[in-house]
């Protein structure tokens, strides 16, 4: 039951959300000037001096470039101070209205930063910028008027896309994505369900930021939802723009990826437990809250086949008792939600300019790469639930992507030949049916090692 019934599930939702967000609507925008102040923030520890010069230099081309204020919140060492600062001083000689905020002493993870931002900012709006991201300005414009037409408003968010797609590992995370963002944002928009803020893409109202909510929470680790549970909590909406795009630079490496999937999955369940409260009181009709919840708990599935597998596994062979022969039915409506499930992502990724048997390719590649990251996100999950603290670590991106560091234990390699070999030691012992799920369970596993063994085996 662990195996199948959390996989059903994960799966007719998004078949559901695909299917609603083909009604999707814009909400009515207009893209009138404003004479308001918008404060982007771009808060920076370790990043490429190439990104952030490449990011400022994106800003500085904006048509409303009189309507803006840039802050830099620095989390670097004192030894790269000085390369920002000159960073920042060539671009104020060029007229970019740009300020460097130095924190000496971090604190309050990547939300803390924030909040040293918005106290400091004069913006009405605030957007927060990643280095290694790029919006139009027409998004900014768009989303100004809609929240100056409904004071209700306080969060406006564009469409998460990738920005490149230069390897397996990239065009994977590009293509689910895609689809993703089609499912959870479309489709939760066309149900008038809540969306969540996304940690680049989203313009704040910073008066409502900054007086009603108190700033970001510098406990919690994923601040774009941590906070999207409080908006709710105050009654506030949060809209989607499918129309404008924010371009978001993927993870190249797997290590790179699990770096960044272990923050988000540990966010999502520390969210989800501590901002329970809020959700609860949310002035929300019931399925919203549940769907709010589900949506914070979504990588709760692949841990849930995980630890069905370490519960099946022994129990089948010490019992001789084949699972997968008795409960059989578990895996019909499992196997239509599948092939639902396929043809939506394949009519997703069709708009991209993807064929079938590429979109096919690449859905086969992100549910590798998911089951190759279940140790990790279990991992995460567990402190999470068990609520030991996580420090906050960056995506590499840049040149850091590239640097390999120090040697660590290859839990996926030793986890993949496990289950591999449980398989085999089944059918031979006659527990074909669950043996023979055993082997494809492993073969996520044993394409990774094939592909990334280099990133299983260095940090």
């Amino acid at each position: 039951m662990l195996i199948f019934i959390p996989s059903t599930i994960f799966l007719l939702i998004y078949i559901v959300f695909y299917h609603y967000g083909t009604r999707y609507r814009l909400p009515k925008t207009q893209n009138t000037s404003f004479n308001d102040i918008v404060s982007i923030i771009i808060p920076v520890r370790n990043e490429p001096i190439e990104l952030m010069q490449e990011a400022l230099n994106n800003i500085y081309n904006w048509n409303i470039r009189d309507n803006i204020e840039v802050i830099i919140v620095s989390d670097d060492p004192p030894e790269r101070l000085a390369y920002i600062e000159e960073l920042v001083y060539s671009w104020r000689q060029r007229g970019l209205n740009i300020h460097l905020i130095w924190r000496s002493e971090p604190r309050g993870y990547k939300a803390g930063a924030l909040n040293t931002a918005l106290y400091a900012s004069r913006g009405k709006y605030l957007y927060i910028v990643d280095v290694d991201s790029r919006v139009s300005p027409s998004f900014i414009v768009k989303a100004v008027n809609i929240m100056m037409r409904n004071k209700n408003v306080v969060a406006v968010v564009a469409r998460w896309t990738g920005k490149n797609r230069d390897t397996r590992v990239a065009e994977a995370v590009f293509a689910s994505m895609k689809f993703i963002v089609d499912a959870l944002y479309k489709g939760r928009s066309a149900l008038k369900l809540p969306v969540f803020p996304v940690g680049t893409g989203t313009l704040f109202d910073a008066e409502f930021i900054r007086r009603e909510l108190g700033g970001w929470d510098e406990e919690r680790i994923q601040d774009d939802m941590e906070i999207g549970c409080r908006i709710m909590a105050r009654g506030k909406e949060i809209l989607f723009l499918n129309d404008e795009k924010v371009y978001v630079e993927v993870p190249r490496r797997f290590k790179s990826l699990r770096v960044q999937q272990e923050r988000w999955a540990y966010g999502s369940a520390d969210t989800a437990i501590a901002r329970f409260k809020d959700i609860l009181k949310a002035p929300l009709p019931w399925y919203a809250k549940l769907e709010a919840f589900n949506f914070l708990l979504q990588y709760l599935p692949a841990f849930l086949v995980f630890l069905g597998f370490l519960i099946v596994a022994p129990i089948s062979y010490f019992l001789k008792y084949d699972f997968f022969e008795e409960l059989w039915i578990l895996g019909v409506p499992w196997l239509v939600s599948a092939v639902l499930y396929i043809r939506y992502y394949v009519r997703s990724l069709g708009e991209c300019g993807y064929g079938v048997w590429r979109s096919i390719v690449n859905l086969g590649r992100s549910s590798a790469i998911t089951t190759l990251l279940t140790p990790t996100i279990s991992i995460a999950l567990l402190k999470a639930f068990l609520r030991i603290k996580m420090s906050f670590k960056r995506t590499p991106k840049g040149t850091y992507e590239h640097i390999t560091s120090h040697y660590r234990v290859p839990i996926e390699i030793i986890i993949g030949i496990l289950i591999l070999l449980t398989g085999i030691v089944l059918i031979i012992y006659g527990i074909v049916y669950t043996g023979l799920w055993c082997l494809f369970y492993s073969t996520g596993y044993i394409y990774g090692i094939y592909r990334w063994g280099r990133d299983l085996l260095f940090k």
